[in-house]
């Protein structure tokens, strides 16, 4: 087309070189030299249009493209935050297990009226402590600082709010909250009235916290302590549940991120 238009203007110039050496045709060729400059002046314009509409077309290709890159990357840091917080509850949910198995030891001791046994001091060191989680949310909070609907999959971007702004603020608003409050509130304050807190160490020279009940005896009898540690079990169960469940969840989100990245 460029060809062409050039092609055009090289005959009009030398149209009019002819026409001045040729004043008898001018007044016969006025109309068709102005139709040829309209033409002229029309194709111009047209490759003017043109030329901005393909700019516009090439800049809204690249900016798609960065658009999906930077969305390809937060869909990467998430997908790793997702894989630590896995690890990071698959250790809570081990460290809950044993608690719970301490607790549940310490209930089958009391309720069977069994004699006391030295495995006794690291269940009574332990069943009333509690686990913090802090599950890894640095690349969900750098993708609310660019915009959540840098995510253009609706359904993943929705299960990416659910996971991190609801199931995680579970975690640490209300089943820790409650944990601690048993704790701080019932279960340690009784704990340093009725035990002797003391260490030893292990076959690898690891200190551990051990601790003993002043008066074994009267603990057997004693249903205010059952009822602390029922509370416990029965919060510690809760817990687990909700970390198995989560993990669950977790899993499945990260398979939704690998089917997006494929994409």
């Amino acid at each position: 087309m460029l060809r062409f238009f050039r092609h055009l203007r090289q005959n009009l110039f030398s149209g009019n070189m002819n026409d001045q050496a040729n004043p008898r045709t001018q007044f016969n060729k006025t109309s068709y030299r102005a139709f040829r400059y309209l033409l002229y002046a029309l194709g111009e314009i047209v490759l003017i249009v043109v030329g901005i509409l393909l700019a516009l077309y090439l800049d809204n290709i690249n900016s798609e493209k960065q658009a999906r890159e930077t969305e390809i990357e937060m869909l990467e840091e998430l997908r790793s935050n997702l894989v630590s917080n896995i690890d990071i509850l698959n250790r809570t949910l081990r460290t809950e297990s044993e608690y719970l198995h301490y607790n549940e030891m310490i209930l089958d001791y009391l309720d069977d009226r069994k004699p006391y046994d030295e495995t006794l001091d690291r269940a009574f060191a332990v069943y009333f402590w509690t686990i913090s989680t802090n599950p890894v949310t640095g690349g969900y909070e750098f993708l609310k600082s660019k915009g959540i609907d840098l995510i253009t999959n609706d359904s993943l971007r929705n299960e990416i709010s659910f996971i991190f702004e609801n199931e995680f603020s579970i975690l640490k608003n209300e089943n820790e909250v409650w944990s601690n409050n048993l704790q701080q509130n019932i279960s340690y304050p009784y704990h340093v009235k009725h035990f002797r807190r003391y260490y030893a160490t292990d076959e690898n020279n690891n200190e551990i916290e051990l601790a003993r009940p002043f008066d074994y005896q009267s603990l057997l009898d004693d249903n205010e302590f059952k009822s602390i540690n029922t509370e416990i079990i029965s919060n510690r169960k809760w817990n687990i549940n909700s970390l198995e469940v989560l993990i669950r969840e977790i899993e499945h989100l990260i398979v939704q991120i690998d089917a997006e990245l494929e994409r």
